[in-house]
């Protein structure tokens, strides 16, 4: 079918049509992040068939997805897999780690679909997330200031202020992350002063929220930037020293939080306090299982043994640590950590090979998207990863076509 059509719309329209939905699909990605975040997965999932299908045997998948990045993806679902065999249910995490993978894949399938298109292709995908990352803003700053009419329409009343801020929490926590393509694209377009400004502003949105995890984020994320943007070799270094502490040091740290007594710190908030008492506890589980872990999916149902809730009458650990790091560990133990490990460790050195502003801001949401995975959402949740895979793809969009930088460097 795909030979058929090639006399009739063209090559050069087939990256013509890519762009337009890649443009649809920036546009969408803060919206539906904010308004519906389930909906970033069939988002995804849809773009890259309809790209796969436009683009024809150009896109087949062993033609245009990064075999580094794929390789490792592999080896961690592998393992996820390997690991799900002795979970407390077995089968269902087995089908877990199969949808992960697929959604993981199509993410990598999508991000190389990316880097096909040229120049005149990115304009569109570059106004869409200029747009719908505006548009979301808008909408969060409207909810501040009108009382949130939009999402009482949306799901009804809230039963408190806290839950009136609270969903937007999600939202809240895609925009500290879109930030940085956003940043890029007014770098690129020479708005220096556009570009300083809008990761402080995400910040200050942030402060207004309930949402401490992204606000914590990018605090870490804006030096960050700075530093990255200083020299290769100290984005390195952020990245190395980051990446290996969370998925060495964790446990340590938390046992370290306990003996601090934070989980009975009154300066702290509730929410904190909490998520101190949940990884003290998974630190000790995880010292019981360091080299292989409890299974895939396991965290709340690891036995509690003698350990009481934070809350009388709820569980230890909820469905999820609020620690992808942690959560990882425990679950997939030391070798699955190396699994991690070996993928991130791909991935920094494919943001090295950037131009330095890309370099930069690729950096900086890296640091962002650890920074809030380590205080908030279970890793395997679906919607979380569609978020940070789609501000990946966005994020090759924005950047210059490799063409384009060597002409410049010409």
């Amino acid at each position: 079918m795909t030979a058929l059509l090639e006399p009739l719309i063209g090559k050069r329209s087939r990256l013509d049509r890519f762009g337009q939905v890649l443009s649809a699909f920036a546009l969408l990605l803060p919206l539906l992040g904010l308004l519906a975040p389930k909906a970033v997965v069939p988002l995804v999932l849809v773009t890259t068939v309809i790209g796969g299908l436009l683009l024809g045997a150009k896109a087949l998948p062993w033609r245009v997805m990064d075999r580094g990045v794929t390789l490792a993806t592999g080896g961690l679902i592998l393992w996820c897999l390997v690991a799900s065999s002795w979970a407390p249910h077995s089968a269902s995490a087995a089908v877990l780690a199969l949808r992960v993978g697929l959604l993981l894949l199509a993410l990598i399938y999508l991000g190389g679909l990316a880097k096909l298109l040229e120049e005149p292709q990115r304009r569109g995908p570059r106004i869409g997330i200029a747009l719908g990352f505006g548009l979301s803003l808008a909408i969060i700053l409207a909810e501040f200031t009108f009382g949130f009419p939009i999402f009482t329409l949306l799901q009804g009343p809230a039963v408190s202020d806290y839950a009136d801020y609270s969903r937007l929490n999600r939202g809240i926590t895609a925009a500290a992350v879109l930030v940085w393509p956003v940043t890029l694209l007014a770098w690129q377009g020479r708005k220096r002063l556009l570009a300083s400004g809008l990761p402080p502003a995400a910040l200050i949105v942030t402060l207004l929220s309930q949402s401490s995890a992204a606000a914590l984020a990018l605090i870490a994320g804006l030096p960050t930037a700075i530093l990255a943007s200083i020299g290769r070799g100290a984005g390195r270094l952020i990245l190395a020293v980051a990446i290996a502490g969370a998925l060495i040091a964790s446990p340590g740290i938390a046992k370290l939080m306990k003996q601090a007594q934070l989980d009975q710190a009154d300066y702290l908030p509730s929410t904190a306090r909490y998520r101190v008492h949940i990884w003290d506890f998974v630190a000790d589980r995880i010292f019981e299982r360091p080299i292989a872990g409890w299974g895939f999916d396991s965290s709340a149902l690891v036995p509690a043994g003698n350990s009481e809730p934070f809350r009388a009458g709820r569980k230890v650990v909820p469905s999820h640590p609020h620690n992808a790091p942690l959560q990882i560990i425990l679950e997939l133990g030391a070798i699955g950590s190396l699994f991690t490990l070996s993928l991130l460790f791909v991935l920094g050195r494919r943001i090295d090979d950037m131009p330095t502003p890309a370099r930069a801001c690729a950096t900086a949401m890296v640091i962002t998207v650890l920074a809030i995975a380590s205080t908030a959402y279970g890793i395997w949740q679906s919607h979380w990863l569609a978020m940070i895979g789609g501000a990946a793809v966005v994020l090759i969009v924005v950047g210059r076509h490799p063409d384009h930088n060597r002409k410049t460097a010409a």
